[in-house]
């Protein structure tokens, strides 16, 4: 970003027009306009006084962190891996160097931070060598931490939350992995990890094996939506087996067996097979209504004595409707409309 549009957007910030700015000064009004637009610039004595007054640093008002482009932190970054694979001291003297001449420039404190922690990993250096390093490396991270730029912020978090976990540190790894959403970073295994130290390996494993029952069915829910588009583009052969692969899936994550028909069900109602599909639907109500017991499984035994791992008495008759209302409401069921055998079918289950 220019001067002049830094001059501009500290001015209003602060609530000043380019009269006040010119007064304080000593400069004209029209000698301010041109400075934001980028006519003219200040004259260099005048700039710590309007730095003060605008309320930031010189650093902000030469905009140093938006000057440092990602390909200069790119090429500065290799030429730091080069480095550190000849001397690791000096590659950490290079990068605090470069730190100090852009003390604001996240991105580039996050990379440098990611490059040298490689660089030790790979390292031989004896342990107090390597605890005085890291330390540097997590100094650096902690500075990145509460970036505005969301993917530093957010990796930062996670890269803090991995060394903690690594040095055992479980309570300064907690507050990390609170910080990082599960929508952007899985940290499930981290989060594992911290709680067995806290409260014991069967908590921590009953969270784990709450994350696979979630991970499962969305995955259930992922392949079911792959069905129908290969039946959508008639690639049927691809879309059988997938369907098979769902069957498979549903019974080796022991999931509700219901669900085995659904694939079946798609691709015989993506065919308008009416006979398949009265037969499916028949087993399909049939299953729903069976118990479902999780802790039959060993994915999911500690659940016994919890909420959760109580026996699904079935789906009741809601899901009976709900099914039946599509099949009379929806267009691409309009097939299936008037058939006897399926209508005696859902009248036994609504009775």
């Amino acid at each position: 970003m220019r001067i002049g549009d830094q001059i501009k957007n500290y001015r209003k910030t602060a609530g000043l027009t380019q009269e006040q700015v010119a007064n304080y000064l000593g400069v004209s009004t029209p000698a301010v306009n041109k400075w934001e637009k980028g006519n003219t610039y200040p004259d260099i004595s005048l700039l710590p006084a309007l730095a003060r007054l605008l309320k930031i640093d010189m650093n902000k008002l030469f905009s140093f962190r938006e000057e440092l482009t990602e390909k200069e932190i790119g090429q500065f970054v290799n030429e730091l891996l080069e480095v550190s694979l000849e001397s690791i001291a000096k590659a950490f003297e290079m990068a605090a160097s470069k730190i100090q001449e852009y003390p604001h420039c996240d991105q580039l404190i996050y990379k440098i931070a990611v490059v040298l922690n490689a660089a030790l990993t790979l390292s031989d250096l004896n342990d107090e060598e390597r605890t005085e390093y890291n330390t540097v490396i997590i100094e650096w991270l902690e500075r990145t931490v509460d970036s505005q730029d969301d993917r530093v912020r957010n990796s930062s978090v996670f890269m803090l939350a991995t060394k903690y976990v690594q040095m055992e540190k479980y309570e300064e790894a907690n507050v990390f992995l609170n910080k990082i959403p599960d929508t952007v970073i899985d940290a499930t295994i981290m989060r594992t990890s911290v709680l067995a130290y806290q409260k014991g390996t069967d908590a921590a494993a009953l969270f784990l094996e709450g994350k696979l029952l979630q991970t499962v069915i969305n995955i259930q829910s992922y392949l079911y939506k792959l069905i129908e588009m290969e039946e959508e583009t008639g690639n049927h052969d691809k879309a059988e087996g997938i369907a098979e692969i769902t069957d498979h899936m549903i019974s080796l994550f022991g999931l509700w067996n219901y669900g085995n028909t659904v694939p079946y069900l798609l691709i015989a109602g993506y065919r308008k097979d009416v006979e398949k599909c009265v037969q499916l639907i028949k087993h399909l109500l049939g299953e729903s209504q069976k118990p479902w017991n999780m802790t039959q499984s060993p994915l999911y035994y500690r659940y016994e004595d919890t909420a959760q791992g109580k026996a699904f008495s079935g789906l009741g008759k809601n899901f009976v409707r709900e099914l039946y209302s599509e099949i009379e409401n929806k267009k691409e069921y309009e097939f299936l409309r008037g058939n006897r055998e399926l209508e005696s079918i859902f009248k036994e289950y609504l009775e």
